[in-house]
């Protein structure tokens, strides 16, 4: 998976619908290596989804999330990589946990998405 070569140019691609309670998240929008981008809204815009799929906390109703060719998540064929394949950060707004793991290896995230083997990220 060559995402872990910063150097290389890469693009992240959003293309999903989502729905949220009585709100339609439809979000289409592409960004290259070196761009900066914010994410701004009204409460209850969909900000905090977005960021949600994009990290793969949870899963596009709609569409597709490409990071330089290597598909994350595209709803038709029900591919999907969570989050610990992703290489990405999310700090939440909230306390919050990764469901489908531990607590040790919520801990341990972090660390074992940067390549550092299951015991000795436990041990740190």
């Amino acid at each position: 998976m060559g995402w872990r070569n910063w150097g290389c140019e890469v693009s992240l691609s959003i293309d999903v619908r989502r729905r949220i309670g009585a709100t339609q998240l439809d979000v289409q929008f592409s960004v290259v290596a070196g761009e900066t981008v914010a994410v701004v809204g009204p409460n209850g815009a969909g900000k905090t989804s977005l960021l949600r799929v994009v990290a793969g906390l949870i899963s596009a109703d709609e569409g597709r999330i490409t990071w330089g060719g290597v598909v994350w998540d595209d709803a038709s064929s029900g591919e999907f990589s969570p989050p610990e394949q992703r290489p990405l950060a999310y700090v939440f707004q909230d306390y919050a946990l990764i469901e489908h793991l531990t607590v040790g290896d919520n801990v341990a995230f972090g660390l074992r998405a940067r390549g550092v083997r299951r015991r000795r990220a436990r041990e740190r």
